[in-house]
């Protein structure tokens, strides 16, 4: 299959799991993880409709951004699904619609810092660690003292929080992880009301949190197929 196939049947799979959740389709938007991919396939993927992609690396994003934008134009926008490093910020500010991996203090004081110089906003979401020593994100106990801490940062505007669960092979253990990030987010949204957006839910598993509430999924594989190591 081609991506043009491929992207049909993403579409169509998101499409079934809104409606069996009961759910406005247009309320998910589909963000296209390009990661490793490489220019010549994103330009593809762009012709044939999507909008948003995601990228991990920001020194590859940088060089494959201006590739891309050379042959499409500014018809598509950038989001930032990796794990951000202090020194990368320089490379993505300008150039993002949206970060999803905001996690420690330090790497936001960079974003705001940077954003003050060029007069900008930043939209964020904040990632959210499952108890996983490896993988960034705040801890589901520390979310309501970083959220207070980041009213500090005028530049940055959290829209909403990220998760990367476990990786299962069945999906449906995924489920608890989605439900409690949507059960977090409703809570804080008293306190926070700017909380609306939920990034979860990949190639393997993104069925079932479309069914949790997710409004951002993140697809890479299931349109791009297996990515080059």
């Amino acid at each position: 299959m081609n991506i043009a196939q491929n992207l049909k049947r993403v579409r169509e799979r998101i499409k079934i799991a809104a409606l069996k959740a009961q759910r406005n389709v247009g309320e998910i938007k589909l963000v296209a993880v390009s990661k490793g991919i490489e220019a010549e396939s994103v330009i593809e993927a762009a012709q044939c409709g999507i909008k948003s992609f995601g990228e991990n690396y920001a020194q590859e994003f940088r060089d494959k951004c201006d590739l891309v934008e050379k042959a499409v134009g500014k018809k598509v926008e950038w989001h930032f699904v990796g794990r951000l490093q202090r020194n990368k910020v320089k490379y993505i500010l300008d150039k993002v619609k949206l970060i999803h991996s905001l996690d420690s203090v330090s790497i936001a004081e960079e974003i705001n810092k940077r954003a003050e110089k060029i007069e900008t906003k930043v939209p964020v979401l904040i990632e959210l660690n499952t108890n996983e020593e490896a993988k960034g994100g705040v801890k589901f106990d520390q979310i309501e003292d970083f959220l207070l801490e980041l009213r500090r940062f005028p530049q940055i505007e959290v829209k909403g929080l990220m998760i990367m669960p476990p990786f299962f092979d069945n999906p449906e253990m995924t489920r608890p992880y989605f439900r409690n990030v949507r059960e977090l987010r409703d809570k804080l949204q008293g306190r926070f009301p700017s909380l609306r957006e939920l990034s979860m839910g990949m190639s393997g598993d993104f069925e079932v949190a479309i069914e949790e509430g997710a409004t951002i999924v993140r697809i890479g594989t299931a349109i791009f197929g297996p990515r080059r190591e």
